[in-house]
């Protein structure tokens, strides 16, 4: 009974760390948006956390001895419900968010939002986090007949990490307020400090002996192990590497997929799921063989995903995202597993777990913190980076025994291998055109072919150098550093920015006939680049789309709109539509935008506005809500970066701050362009659940050939208004604008948002 007592605590304590995690950052989305920024921060203000408590383990429990440190640990139990008690008695929940801890204005509001967590959840978390190594280390020191190799209990550990995780955005958030999930996670906790304290009485009372059981290498039941010896600085640096590159491709991998292929909601969820799953596996006596053979396979799979970076690949989305991660799946299972086989006697878990968990937030801080500072003006390096390394990690048995892991003919083969990378870039472009718009189906196959003869050979030459890890990596590194002489299908960058909102680049188009904003690989406006005065309007704000015919309807009312706010500046496209005399206010959240929009080298509409205009930086619903009622005539709702869906902006009380900040014949107009969310009726529904007498209109524009030659692309808008036929009539032009259909389903709210009730059904 005594190991299922401790699997049960820590599986329990590990699935309270990880339904924190999500918890905090839907918490933080109405503070700081939803960019990848933020969950990296996050991640590594987790990781910080985790190993100071992994630190506390290791050092209380040498100086103090397992049986006095199980004392003293419960005592900082008690801080945790000293602290929720504090927390509920200040701001009646157990997980206060401080808001004034966040700057607003920021390109890194990185400090302060460390502050607001450190606040909200650094002490439960703090405790949670000693959970693996303490209660490891607790039952090695039991004298149970399985106390010789306590590492089985990690895989409890990450199995009810895994259940966190998974359960969170399929069971918890579909079903629970953020009130009752804050409440939950309390209760979960407390459970966990109960249990906690039965696993302290049982080892007080059988067992806290100051020596470990004997783990001689011999014993075929500690596979891997070592006995109790001094453990070198090489073995060390080892133990940090290998943790250190996993965690840094998790954040690259969660950061490419979810900004460069598609902005799926959830997303994030898988790469950290195959990363548990991978030390689920390693640790529950992973058979060589296999280790083996996922050592051969994955530098094959890190070449594959080289190849779909080198020539901006993303279609299919499920072939090119599977891709990704089954090699960061197999990095991960290289890395874990050597870990797992390397690892020391029990006497030496806590500071085996302390390293690993040093890994894991250097990996993490190049990623969360260094990179976007370091990388400013290169954009995210630290993806390719990582997979070069990767591809230098192989099994240690597998390494070729007595050879020097570099010669000096392998250096040759790296140089001319990209010397003829760099001349067919440079020759390529020349003669094989791709369409002009290269994400169109038609522009596949040419595109195949010029990333093929761009590439391909030269990949099929690596595949030959695949034997020798460190030969093989350097020719992985050669085409990244080619590979960035080519274009590429956003075309010619002009000015890149990087900051923790994301990356954002100016570039000219393929064909040269347009500049665009891009963030990721979504285009946030463009004009012609031979527009030397004021460049006419495109992308989602076209004269023949949804927002000119909305001006046009406007035009024909008896109130003419004066003051004008737009949540979301991308160019400033919009404000073409300004006219002497009125107010315009646009709230952006990324001063880079700011910064581009405002710069008339790149972008003139906002240089050739005619209205008044200011520009808020910070979340719009925060600094909405400082503006006095019936501030506005008109608000545009268009503040989603790559696709991306900061739910704060589209909940009932969001709705109701809107329309409290619009005159009584005020109009919302909203963006609710998204391939992946049925937005239209949601908006509906929510909007509607406080305002009866809502009329609701959405136009779905879908520009011909020849309009998106002129810069159009697909768009939707809606535009809400509160009806009055008697004082100001609505006239937009049924025509172009139907009335929305609503139908049943949920409404969001700021405590209760579920993105997949709303997600599109297979060919819709």
């Amino acid at each position: 009974m005594l190991p299922v007592l401790y699997a049960v605590t820590l599986f329990t304590g590990a699935a309270s760390l990880f339904l924190v995690q999500p918890l905090v950052g839907k918490l933080l989305l109405p503070l700081v948006g939803g960019s990848p920024g933020v969950w990296n921060t996050c991640m590594v203000f987790f990781q910080a956390v985790l190993l100071a408590g992994y630190l506390y383990a290791h050092r209380a429990t040498n100086k103090l001895g397992v049986r006095r440190q199980a004392l003293f640990h419960l005592l900082v139990l008690a801080t945790v419900l000293f602290a929720f008690k504090a927390a509920i008695a200040s701001t009646g929940s157990p997980v206060p968010v401080v808001t004034s801890l966040l700057p607003d204005d920021q390109d890194y509001p990185i400090f302060g939002l460390v502050a607001l967590l450190s606040v909200a959840v650094g002490i439960p978390f703090f405790v949670l986090s000693t959970s693996s190594p303490l209660l490891q280390r607790w039952f090695a020191a039991t004298g149970h007949h399985s106390a010789r190799d306590p590492y089985f209990l990690y895989a409890a550990s990450n199995a009810g990490s895994l259940l966190g995780l998974l359960g969170y955005p399929l069971l918890i958030e579909p079903r629970l307020t953020l009130a009752e999930q804050q409440s939950l996670f309390a209760i979960a906790v407390a459970v966990y400090a109960a249990l906690v304290f039965v696993c302290a009485v049982t080892l007080l009372r059988y067992g806290a002996t100051q020596t470990v059981p004997d783990n001689s290498p011999e014993d075929p039941e500690v596979h891997g192990s070592i006995a109790a010896v001094h453990i070198p600085a090489a073995r060390i640096a080892r133990w940090v590497f290998l943790a250190a590159l996993p965690s840094s491709l998790l954040l690259g991998v969660t950061t490419h997929v979810s900004t460069n292929l598609a902005p799926v909601p959830l997303l994030w969820v898988l790469p950290l799921a195959l990363y548990l799953v991978s030390f689920i596996l390693v640790f529950a006596r992973w058979p060589d063989s296999v280790h083996h053979v996922v050592g051969q396979v994955t530098p094959l799979l890190l070449l594959c995903v080289a190849l779909s970076l080198l020539v901006d690949a993303s279609e299919p989305f499920a072939l090119i995202g599977l891709l990704h991660m089954g090699a960061f799946f197999g990095v991960c299972l290289v890395c874990h597993g050597e870990l797992a086989k390397d690892r020391p006697a029990a006497e030496y878990l806590t500071a085996f777990y302390f390293w690993m968990s040093l890994g894991g937030v250097i990996g993490g801080l190049l990623n969360g913190l260094i990179a976007p500072i370091l990388f400013h003006r290169i954009g995210m390096v630290e993806y390719p980076l990582a997979i070069v390394l990767a591809a230098a990690v192989r099994p240690r048995s597998d390494a070729p025994q007595g050879e020097p892991p570099l010669r000096k003919s392998d250096v040759l083969l790296v140089c001319i291998l990209l010397t003829i990378t760099v001349v067919l870039v440079l020759l390529v472009p020349r003669y094989v055109v791709t369409p002009l718009e290269p994400d169109e189906l038609e522009s596949w196959p040419a595109k195949l072919l010029r990333g093929g003869l761009m590439f391909g050979l030269p990949a099929v030459a690596v595949v030959v150098l695949l034997r020798r890890p460190a030969r093989y990596a350097l020719c992985l590194g050669a085409l990244f550093v080619a590979g960035a002489f080519d274009a590429g299908r956003l075309g010619e960058t002009l000015h890149m920015e990087r900051n923790f909102y994301g990356v954002v680049r100016v570039s000219r188009s393929p064909d040269g006939k347009f500049i665009r904003l891009i963030h990721g690989t979504t285009i946030h406006g463009q004009q012609r680049a031979d527009d030397a005065q004021c460049p006419q309007p495109m992308t989602y704000y076209s004269q023949s789309g949804p927002i000119g015919r909305l001006f046009q309807d406007l035009a024909k009312r008896k109130t003419k709109i004066q003051r004008v706010a737009v949540v979301g500046l991308g160019t400033g496209t919009v404000s073409y539509y300004a006219e002497p005399g009125q107010e315009w206010t646009f709230f952006e959240i990324d001063p880079a935008v700011a910064r581009i929009a405002q710069n008339p080298e790149y972008f003139g509409f906002l240089h050739c506005c005619k209205a008044k205009y200011e520009i808020v930086l910070g979340d719009a619903r925060r600094k909405l809500t400082k503006l006095p009622d019936a501030s506005f005539d008109l608000i545009i709702l268009d503040g989603f970066c790559s696709d991306a869906m900061p739910v704060h902006l589209l909940t009932r009380e969001a709705f109701g701050l809107y329309f409290q900040k619009l005159t009584p014949t005020g109009v919302l107009a909203v963006n609710v362009t998204n391939p992946h969310l049925d937005l239209p009726p949601l908006v509906a529904r929510t909007a509607g659940s406080s305002n009866s007498s809502l009329t609701v209109l959405e136009y779905h524009d879908r520009p011909g050939e020849r309009d998106r030659q002129l810069g159009s692309i697909e768009s939707q808008w809606m535009i809400l208004a509160r009806s009055d036929p008697a004082r100001d009539p609505v006239l937009f032009d049924p025509y172009w604008w139907r009335r929305t259909t609503v139908a049943d389903g949920p409404i969001w709210r700021d405590g209760f948002a579920n993105l997949l009730a709303v997600w599109k059904k297979s060919g819709d």
